[in-house]
């Protein structure tokens, strides 16, 4: 896999979108949001995003939405090509920065039971397996439902 060039993350902003709408298409296909969705997104006072670049590249996007004290991921994704490089685990670190700024006290996420690496990594870092959502996804794929309190991560 080689090493993996420094990557920056910020803010996303408007003009990201159409760069994020395309990554979302191809890591998550028929499940993937659209740039309407995004601009919904960045316009909702309770969320935030952020992007990875990689020389100027938007290569990874995340998003959380927060409801009170609580962060719900919205998203993670890191373009195929960088994945498993350890790009994943620094997004999630960077929006549980940002939820715990924005005074959350627990995080959940629906993960795809198929996504492997990703449930490793929530695992990892403390997330629990709390539910099952059958066919939440438009592939007909069931989600896992994972929390943890903020506080109690290992990161």
């Amino acid at each position: 896999m080689g090493t993996t060039p420094e990557i920056t993350f910020r803010s996303m902003t408007l003009a990201d979108i159409p760069a994020v709408a395309e990554l979302d298409e191809i890591c998550f296909e028929e499940d993937g949001w659209d740039e309407d969705f995004f601009i919904e997104e960045l316009r909702d006072e309770n969320s935030d995003y952020i992007v990875g670049e990689i020389g100027g590249k938007i290569i990874a996007c995340a998003g959380i939405k927060i409801f009170f004290d609580e962060a719900e991921g919205m998203t993670i994704a890191v373009a195929p090509e960088y994945q498993g490089r350890g790009i994943g685990k620094k997004l999630l670190l960077e929006v549980i920065k940002i939820a715990k700024m924005r005074g959350a006290n627990s995080m959940i996420f629906e993960v795809r039971v198929s996504n492997v690496p990703a449930l490793h990594i929530y695992q990892k870092f403390g997330f629990k397996i709390v539910g099952r959502m059958k066919r939440y996804y438009m592939s007909g794929e069931d989600a896992l439902t994972m929390c943890a309190n903020l506080e109690d991560l290992k990161c």
